[in-house]
Order: structure tokens, then sequence, then C-alpha cells
């Protein structure tokens, strides 16, 4: 669903996580997944951002 008023949430969501100084925002859903990937391109972030079931089958994989 679109915002037609006020600050648009991925946008609030991913400046509130790059502030973390993370360096891989973590997210157990897709539509997540996609909120913070579209807020990335928005705001230009280098911060990659990975579902948990990626990161574990990494550090598996490794």
């Amino acid at each position: 669903m679109e915002e037609n008023t006020g600050e648009r949430i991925n946008q609030l969501r991913t400046r509130q996580a790059l502030a973390t100084g993370a360096d891989v925002i973590a997210v157990a859903c897709p539509y997540c997944l996609t909120m913070f990937a579209d807020g990335l391109g928005e705001l230009g972030g280098k911060v990659q951002v990975m579902d948990i079931a990626e990161i574990l089958e990494e550090r598996i994989s490794a």
C-alpha cells in the first residue's frame, strides 16, 4: 500500500538501520527485503540487505 502523507516507511526504516553502522541488514521476510532494498536505492546506502536464510547458507558453505 502506498503512503500519501508523511514520510515513506521504507526510507524511515532504512535510515534507522543505517544509523546503527551495520554492514548487513538482516531480514526474515520477502516484504522487508524489498522494503530495505528500495530504501537503500532511494537513499544511496552501501549496506547489503540479506535474508537470514542467505546468511546462514553463506556461513555453512564457507
